[in-house]
């Protein structure tokens, strides 16, 4: 097959060779082409392509410093591509951008004579702030192309959503192949997995920061005077904190203490080098990047608020990443052999099938189309109203514990195939009830994430009912059994007896038959079993499928006495007793939660926490996965050994037992002591696996059936369910069908010490907006009179008069040096013209009163 590359520039190149070097490329022939009529940028692209493509030259399809102005060269682009393909006989076409002159060129010209394949190359998922008629950044039309292109491959879930319900007829064949060079990147996936950061440098230490600055003025994103605005601004403010630099070379961000950028993919650059990243889209910049959940990185929408966090981080080495946000899976799908994805999609491309063009008279033999009844049908269902926004609420979301990995997994299936809007909200951040519901205004339906927020928060017993006065849909998503509900009823009594007293009214998830018993004789009257899976890992080797001379036996999870410690060990000592040559292994970090008399045996090899990679290569190397809990009610780690083909023991009270019940390879023990679980130890050791009914549970919590009941659970559109698209006042439909129903980045609160600090640079700086939302920070929390006077000062200055007087009675009341706060009150009352006159004759009566009455005091102290 011979195969055609049209690159544009470096990056392009990049990407071809990432291509060409995969396994299977060796079966075709390639060619890399390029149109530029720059010596210097045709010079670099050849130069690239001999250092990265071995074999493979460059043909660029016009000499250089040909004389043609812009228009001729994009018709005669046309043409010479049309001439090259026939010539060489080229069968199909990969290329990066449909939206760039050279790329609508040549998709108009080869569009349904040619497969054409079009590869993601940058972040192409932004908000924005202001929506109009007029047309958007280009980003926003990547692949609409369509019908012309054959296959479109895209980085993650998030921009195959946007691809698919971006528009009524655009209906690009899209496929998540993850992004060439980065989701199957090892460094990446750790960075990405990162729960904490660990700055290297001490408090009150300079900074060493980078600006990256990217052209901006490009695709009319920022005008060359706002970036050069905003970059002079930025680098003053920045100034005070340390050594600034902009656009070093982007090998070395690991020698910055921080990075600052305007717009780019540089967070993929930041993150590996775990440098934090501060994404800035200041008020000029329509598009604003998404927040994503992660401690680098941070977004802020105004100089006062970057400033804010790079002086907390100078103050305490702490960076103030986002505290909301949606997880990195949303936007790069993390898959091993992702430009074997892409070969194969090539492989398989076809060029789309032209419509049918409309019949005007009825055709003669039999019925036409459906039957009445299914058009009728299809007609009620098109105007069902399904709810198209969904936030998910929890206690934070990483892949280090189990009770977020199965939600994070369905989103990122749901973005895939549902025009559903999803966000997370973190609980933890907020400190009012109230702040929340605010953040929740535009979601339809919220989705609790575990009992966690009813026992550690106080808001979310407050939260619910209001929710459910605002006629939301509220569903909790349980994880939790027996065992945890009464260890966190006797340390949470008044919340946990709240919780129970909210559960009757609400929608319960639940992860087995037997949680789902737990919740009925709670009051829950219909708790519905979706059961929960786990991520498609790149490494899932099988277990070996005999047993070696010297059996080895695993167990993942935390080390706690729920996950049963004491009896891992008490099994590791009685089967040394008995001679035997096995060997035990625990994988999990250690908790707090293990008791005085739990032993943990020197028999057992304690790994701590391990990566899922490494997770995954214990498991494989493996011959038995012992699920010591004394009570789990759907153990993810028991989905993994499945995965596997692990043979598998666990005690007869936990919910896996459901499922894999007289499965062969699997073995349960009823009694909870060390001598009936070796028991089931040795026979399970001669039992041979059932490849088909692990299969078989395997499918039970593979992700397309998972997704399939939660979304089914929640009420949400699937891939088979009409959606009616959004229509304008005038009954025509809005070119943008899924909007965004979510803020478009929430601000997390701050939990620095140093707030009024920050509140008075902004205020000397002018920035008075930021002065404003830092005093309001501030004033949840106490009233300090410098904050007040200062915010009714910057009221009364914008003829906010009623604001200002408000502020300044509050001032009045507060106390601290009387004489000068009402002096103060007096000088902004001037400010407020005839509404300030009464204020201001009363500031000056009880400033005069105030200093006679202290200068009275002294005198009579010397007496």
């Amino acid at each position: 097959m011979r195969i055609a590359v049209f690159v544009e520039n470096r990056n392009g190149v990049g990407l071809a060779s990432e291509i060409l070097r995969t396994g299977g490329a060796d079966a075709h022939s390639f060619h890399l082409l390029v149109a530029d009529r720059d010596a210097k940028n045709a010079g670099r692209l050849e130069q690239e392509a001999a250092a990265r493509c071995e074999g493979i030259a460059v043909h660029n399809l016009f000499p250089v410093d040909e004389g043609l102005d812009n228009a001729e060269f994009l018709e005669e682009l046309g043409h010479r591509i049309r001439a090259l393909v026939d010539e060489a006989g080229i069968d199909r076409l990969v290329f990066f951008d449909d939206q760039s002159q050279r790329g609508r060129r040549l998709a108009g010209t080869l569009g349904r004579t040619l497969p054409l394949v079009l590869v993601q190359d940058c972040h192409l998922n932004f908000r924005y702030r202001r929506t109009g008629t007029g047309r958007r950044d280009q980003s926003w039309y990547y692949g609409s192309s369509s019908p012309a292109i054959a296959a479109v491959c895209v980085w993650g879930p998030a921009t195959a959503h946007h691809l698919l319900f971006r528009s009524a007829d655009a209906d690009p064949p899209v496929h998540i192949t993850g992004a060439l060079g980065h989701s199957d990147d090892p460094a990446l996936l750790r960075a990405a997995r990162t729960t904490d950061h660990r700055h290297a440098k001490k408090p009150d230490e300079p900074l060493r920061i980078a600006v990256l600055a990217q052209p901006l003025t490009r695709h009319s994103r920022l005008s060359r005077e706002d970036h050069r605005e905003r970059l002079a601004e930025l680098r003053s403010a920045l100034a005070e904190f340390g050594e600034v630099e902009v656009d070093p070379d982007p090998s070395v961000l690991d020698g910055y203490d921080l990075a600052v950028t305007f717009y780019a993919t540089a967070y993929l650059q930041t993150l590996r080098a775990g440098t934090p990243l501060i994404l800035f889209s200041p008020p000029p910049l329509n598009i604003v990047f998404p927040t994503i959940s992660h401690p680098l990185l941070r977004n802020v929408g105004t100089l006062g608020e970057l400033v804010d966090v790079v002086a907390a981080l100078k103050r305490s080495a702490k960076f103030l990443a986002n505290e909301h946000g949606e997880p990195l899976d949303h936007f790069l799908s993390f898959q091993d052999d992702v430009a074997g994805r892409v070969l194969r999609v090539v492989e398989r491309a076809a060029v789309p099938v032209e419509p049918p063009a409309p019949r005007w008279t009825a055709k003669d033999d039999g019925r036409a189309g459906p039957s009445r009844a299914e058009r009728a049908l299809r007609a009620v269902r098109g105007r069902v109203e399904r709810p198209r926004s969904l936030a998910v609420l929890g206690l934070g979301f990483d892949y280090v514990t189990g009770v977020a990995i199965p939600v994070l997994t369905y989103t990122q299936a749901l973005l895939a195939q549902s025009p559903v809007d999803v966000r997370y909200f973190d609980l933890g951040a907020y400190g009012r009830y109230e702040d929340v519901l605010t953040d929740l205004a535009d979601a339809e339906v919220v989705l609790i994430n575990s009992l966690a927020p009813f026992w550690r928060s106080p808001l979310a017993g407050e939260l619910v009912p209001a929710l459910r006065e605002q006629g939301r849909s509220v569903v909790v998503y349980a994880h939790e059994t027996e065992y945890v509900m009464n260890f966190e009823g006797s340390r949470n009594a008044l919340r946990h007896q709240e919780m129970v007293g909210l559960l009757p009214g609400l929608k319960v998830l639940c992860v087995s038959n037997a949680q789902a018993d737990m919740f009925r004789g709670l009051g829950v009257s219909d708790p519905v079993v979706v059961y929960n899976t786990v991520p498609r890992d790149a490494h899932r080797a099988r277990a070996r499928p005999t047993p070696g001379a010297r059996p080895r036996v695993v167990m993942v999870g935390s080390m706690q006495d729920r996950k049963g410690l004491d009896l891992f060990s008490r099994v590791a000592e009685l089967a040394y007793g008995q001679g035997l040559p096995w060997r035990f292994a625990w994988i999990g970090q250690k908790t707090w939660r293990i008791g005085p008399s739990t032993l943990l045996s020197d028999r057992v090899e304690w790994m701590g926490a391990l990566s899922r990679e490494r997770v995954r290569e214990e498991l494989a190397a493996s011959d038995v996965f012992f699920l010591s809990s004394v009570d789990d009610p759907m153990p993810l780690s028991v989905v993994e050994a499945v995965q596997q083909r692990l043979r598998t023991v666990t005690y007869h009270r936990v919910g896996s037992r459901e499922v894999l019940d007289g499965v062969p390879g699997y073995r349960s023990f009823a009694e909870y002591t060390p001598e009936s679980a070796l028991d089931a130890l040795r026979r399970v050791l001669d039992d041979e696996v059932s490849e088909t009914e692990y299969g078989d549970v395997e499918e039970l919590f593979d992700i397309p059936a998972f997704t399939a009941r939660m979304t089914t659970a929640l009420g949400l559109p699937g891939p088979g369910d009409a959606v009616p698209l959004p229509a304008a006042a005038d009954g025509v439909p809005q070119d943008d069908p899924m909007p965004s129903r979510f803020p478009v980045a929430p601000a997390p609160s701050r939990q620095g010490t140093y707030v009024i600090e920050d509140f008075t640079r902004h205020l000397a700086a002018g920035r008075h907006d930021d002065a404003l939302r830092v005093g309001e920070e501030i004033l949840c929390r106490r009233q300090p009179v410098d904050v007040l006077v200062g915010m009714a000062e910057i009221r009364a200055g914008r003829g906010e008069a009623e604001e200002a007087c408000r502020l300044l009675s509050a001032a009045a009341i507060v106390g601290g040096d009387r004489a000068r706060v009402w002096t103060e009150i007096g000088r902004i009352a001037d400010l407020l013209g005839a509404r300030g006159r009464p204020v201001r004759q009363l500031a000056r009566r009880e400033s005069v009163r105030l200093r006679i009455g202290n200068q009275a005091a002294r005198l009579l102290k010397r007496n």
